[in-house]
């Protein structure tokens, strides 16, 4: 396991992030920014889920494939390419970013309100 996953906040299925913009219920697979729901594909979700337990930190691309499929499919730079693609056109209209770091992974900005 790299140090980069060792370092990442714990998974707490009961846990709730919510900066008053965005919310994200991680046991329930609910987001919403500024009161409006969100409807999220199952990677879509997974991804911002652990990009927002980590905050303003840079996540490994493995480590967010590795949290959506949990080894049962190889990691594929592409498809993670797609998938944060499509998080980015929903959280747009908020101001919401995910910034990527070539040969790093991504981080998920908090929206400037």
């Amino acid at each position: 396991m790299s140090t980069l996953i060792q370092k990442l906040h714990p998974l707490d299925s009961t846990d709730v992030y919510d900066d008053n913009f965005l919310r994200i219920e991680h046991e329930y697979y609910h987001v919403e920014c500024a009161k409006k729901p969100l409807k999220l594909a199952r990677g879509e979700f997974l991804i911002i889920s652990l990009l927002a337990r980590n905050i303003e930190r840079f996540v490994s691309s493995e480590a967010l494939w590795e949290h959506i499929w949990k080894g049962s499919r190889p990691f594929n730079s592409e498809s993670l390419k797609v998938l944060i693609y499509g998080l980015r056109r929903k959280f747009e209209p908020f101001g919401i970013r995910i910034e990527t770091m070539a040969t790093i992974g991504y981080k998920l900005m908090r929206s400037d309100k």
